[in-house]
This record gives structure tokens, C-alpha cells and sequence, in this order.
């Protein structure tokens, strides 16, 4: 075994020029060692050459065995919460949980306490400042003349402890005295300084490798640990607070079920709506109404242009004449042929008058049902042409609406015909009517907010018959849902958005 030594001075007659190794004369203390700061940097450097936290914690213990001329140095370290053996010097390592009985004592011993512990006492020192029994203990049992533990702590949390051991060996060539031997194997306050900045240096690089080459199962075990240690710390008020508040909100989130609302926007409709069209070819004349605008059954709503229908009854009433004065005439004469023949003619004509009558007669608009009109602006349109069919007006009644809603589709799956809801017109923001889902409809429309289907809900209840309803207005409506626990909604959403992500790119 290599050993660091630096000996003590000689006086000038007695040392050589280049000294290999100092010589010792019979009954003469052998040299013990000068801690520096560059033996401690030569201890981190030994760790960290290593590949893993137990081969440098056994090249460290190693080295410091060396630089101490000790007898073992041993390490143990703190694993979830359970001081364990874990580096004996001279590369013997242990596996994890074994442990020499006296040995882990006095760890213990000085990890409890929190403070080094040596043994035997140094001259000066206070019995009573610290229990030293397992050091006694190691030291009987091991035969050992000096030893020490030094705790490795880290913002006031022990890590683990380094325990130094020192024993007497009895050369019979060179026999030295007891005394000198304490002497010479007993921790001095030197020695016991220069490990203190040691342990000060070699904490913070034990515990930040020893960290980084945990498991994440392992860290998180040590996590909880802490955790455990902190909330019995009666010193950690605010973290106590802290956690009771957390575990409170996750028991409220999870075991009590609140109400909760789908929330959709929604506009107003007429139930039944009548479109207008127009009868035939031709010019828009007069418009009576315009959108917006409260009609009665029966009214007139738009005119269209009867010149030329007027024109072809005149010309039909000119032909009738001509046919019965030509049905007389022969009547006279007697002649039945062409009686009949003027008769017939004369028929068609009148036929032809009344059906010109009837399309004059539906040249007029008018409302089939008491009503808002709803769409149509016909203001903007007189004189202009139209053709049979086009859309001029639409009507809805009064007093019968529908609302339909617009559900997100990741809500439409969870509703059904016969929930309530309540709604909120934007023009009355402090009416809140009553809403019953009739009809949840499969088809879908995408909107720039995204794909949305459309339910239809019939006004029920209070506000139902509110004054000052209009198809066309917008609100806000909310379906009542059964209630379920906050944490499980929250939970419920996250796993549909998951599962579809993982059908999308798995």
C-alpha cells in the first residue's frame, strides 16, 4: 500500500540531501500526516476520474486511506431514508443493505446526532457533549487506537458519513511504547479540521453524481421521502399548509359532483316558416313590408306589375263580345251549328277571362298567417324583373319560435332529446327563457370555429312568451348536465383528446 507521507523535520545534522523515504530512529514517533487543501483536491479528482458514483467512492475512500495512513476508511450513504454501508477502502465494496454491525452503529451514531464523533476524546474535550458509545463499542471490538466519523450534509440534510479507523501495528525490530503509539494513531484537531473542509467539498459532488445515476423510480422515492421528513419538520408550517390545501382541492375535485353546463351559442328562429314566391314572370311593383316588420293574416305584403295581364283580360272580354253577339246572330237565323259553335267559342273565352283573373289575383302577396317577416327587403327591388319562383319574402308566426344551438363536437355524443337548458338573448341579457332539446340533429357544419352540429330546442317555461322576441336573435344558451366530479370532467376530456392523438400518429 502507497502511502502520502509528510514527515516532520529532523534536525539539519540528520537529514540526508535527497531523502528517499525519512528514517525513523528507535523509539522515535513515526511521521503522521499534514493535511492540505491539495490532498482534499486530489481526494475529489480520484472521485471523479471514476465511471460510476461507487467505483469513485471507492477510489476516494482509497486515497483517503492512503493520505491518512488509516486502518479502513468506510462510507456510508443515506438511500431512502435508511443509512447504508456502502464503499470500504482498499476497492473492497459491499453490496447494498450489508453492513458490519459496529461499524453501521457508529454511523448512525453520527448521523443522528449530526455532528463528528471521535474516539478516544481529545485532550480538552467534553465527555458530555456527545454520545460516543457505538465509537467505544467499534473500537473495543476492533482493537482500534483512533476513529472518527464525519458526516457528509448538504443544506443542513445528511448525506451520509465517512468513518476513518486507525489501528496500532507493533514492529518487534523497532518497538516503540504505547504512549508513543497513541501518539502517533490518534486523530489530532488537525486532522480533524482538515476533514471537516473535506467532508464541506466532497458532499455536494457525492450527493449531485449519486443523484444523477438514480433510477427515476429512485429519485422519485427520495422525493417523497424529503417530502415526509419536511412536513414532520414542525418548522415547514407554510408546507404543511401547503399540502393540506392540495390534498383538499384533489379530494373536492374528485369526490364531490357539481353541476356543470355545456355551453353553446344559440339563435332564434320562427318553428314553421313560410316563404313567399314570387307567382310568375314579371316587375316587382309595391312593397308593403320589409324585414323585421308585424303582419296580419291576410294583409299585403308585395305587388307585382299587371299591365300585361291586364291587357290580355281586355283582349279575352273583346273576343267573348265578338263570340256572343256571333252566337245571337245565328240563334236568329236559326242556324243551330253555328250556335253551338259560337257558344263553345264563346265559353273558352270566358274561361280564358277567369283564369287571366286568378293570376291577377295572386299578383297581390299576401300573409296566409299572423306573422314577423323575417327575411326580404323589397325596397331596394321596385321594377325589377323576377321570375317565377325566386324567394321574395319569409315569414314566421308570431308567437311560435324555435332556437337552435350550435354544440362543439366533442360535446355531442353526451346529449340527448329531453335535457333542459336555459338561454340568454343578447338583447335581453337579464331574461333567462327556458330551453327543452326536441331534436339533436347528425348533421354537421364547419364554422371557423370548427366543426359544430345543430340542435333544436323549444322554448318552455319561464321566459317562454317573453315580449319582444324576434327571429334572428343571438345569445348564449347552457345545458344542464349531470353532475360529475370536477377532476374526473378534466380527466374524461384529456383522455378522449389523448386517444385520438394516439389513433392519429400511432
Amino acid at each position: 500500500m502507497s502511502t502520502i507521507v509528510s514527515p516532520r523535520p529532523k534536525p539539519a545534522e540528520q537529514q540526508p540531501a535527497t531523502p528517499v523515504a525519512p528514517t525513523e530512529a528507535p523509539g522515535e514517533v513515526p511521521p503522521v500526516f499534514a493535511p492540505n487543501d491539495s490532498a482534499a483536491v486530489a481526494c475529489l479528482q480520484a472521485f471523479l476520474a471514476e465511471k460510476d458514483w461507487t467505483s469513485g467512492a471507492g477510489a476516494f475512500a482509497t486515497l483517503l486511506n492512503q493520505q491518512m495512513q488509516c486502518h479502513r476508511v468506510s462510507l456510508g450513504w443515506v438511500s431512502g431514508q435508511t443509512l447504508r454501508l456502502r464503499v470500504l477502502s482498499d476497492g473492497v465494496l459491499l453490496e447494498e443493505g450489508v453492513a458490519l454491525p459496529e461499524l453501521h452503529q457508529a454511523m448512525l451514531e453520527a448521523a443522528h446526532q449530526q455532528k463528528m464523533l471521535s474516539w478516544p476524546l481529545l485532550q480538552g474535550a467534553d465527555p458530555t457533549s456527545a454520545i460516543t458509545m457505538a465509537h467505544q463499542t467499534l473500537s473495543r471490538v476492533q482493537g482500534l487506537s483512533g476513529l472518527v466519523t464525519v458526516p457528509l450534509a448538504q443544506d443542513g440534510v445528511i448525506m451520509g458519513t465517512l468513518t476513518l479507523e486507525r489501528t496500532t501495528q507493533v514492529d518487534s525490530l523497532r518497538p516503540i511504547s504505547f504512549g508513543q503509539q497513541q501518539a502517533a494513531k490518534v486523530f489530532s484537531n488537525e486532522d480533524l479540521a482538515w476533514l471537516t473542509r473535506l467532508a464541506e467539498l466532497m458532499a455536494p459532488a457525492l450527493s449531485l453524481r449519486y443523484r444523477l445515476e438514480q433510477p427515476w423510480y429512485e429519485r422519485g422515492r427520495g422525493w417523497v421521502e424529503s417530502l415526509r421528513l419536511r412536513l414532520a419538520d414542525p418548522r415547514e408550517r407554510p408546507l404543511r399548509w401547503s399540502v393540506l390545501a392540495f390534498f383538499g382541492i384533489m379530494s373536492f375535485g374528485i369526490g364531490l359532483p357539481l353541476p356543470y353546463q355545456v355551453t353553446a351559442t344559440a339563435r332564434l328562429e320562427g318553428a314553421v316558416q313560410r316563404v313567399m314566391s314570387a307567382p310568375q314572370d314579371g316587375y316587382l311593383r309595391e312593397a308593403h313590408v320589409h324585414a323585421g316588420d308585424v303582419v296580419k293574416a291576410g294583409q299585403v305584403l308585395a305587388e307585382m306589375s299587371d299591365d300585361e295581364l291586364q291587357s290580355s283580360l281586355r283582349a279575352r272580354a273583346a273576343e267573348a263580345a265578338q263570340h256572343e253577339n256571333a252566337f245571337a246572330e245565328a240563334f236568329a237565323r236559326g242556324d243551330r251549328a253555328q250556335a253551338v259553335m259560337a257558344q263553345s267559342k264563346l265559353n273558352e273565352a270566358r274561361a280564358q277571362m277567369s283564369l287571366i283573373e286568378q293570376q291577377i289575383a295572386r299578383l297581390k302577396i299576401v300573409s296566409p298567417f299572423d306573422g314577423v317577416v323575417i327575411a326580404g327587403d323589397l325596397r331596394q327591388q321596385l321594377g325589377a324583373p323576377v321570375k317565377r319562383g325566386d324567394n321574395l319574402l319569409t315569414l314566421a308566426p308570431g308567437l311560435d319560435w324555435r332556437v337552435v344551438l350550435d354544440i362543439d363536437e366533442s360535446d355531442i355524443a353526451s346529449l340527448s332529446k329531453g335535457q333542459m337548458a336555459r338561454l340568454r338573448l343578447a338583447a335581453m341579457p337579464d331574461q333567462t327563457i327556458g330551453l327543452m332539446l326536441n331534436r339533436v340533429t347528425p348533421v354537421a357544419r364547419s364554422t371557423p370555429n370548427g366543426v359544430r352540429y345543430e340542435i333544436e330546442a323549444l322554448p318552455t317555461g319561464a321566459g317562454a312568451g317573453a315580449k319582444g322576441l324576434r327571429p334572428g336573435l343571438q345569445g348564449v344558451a347552457r345545458i344542464d348536465m349531470p353532475p360529475r366530479p370536477l377532476l374526473w370532467r378534466a380527466a374524461d376530456r384529456a383522455w378522449q383528446w389523448l386517444s385520438m392523438q394516439a389513433w392519429t400518429f400511432l
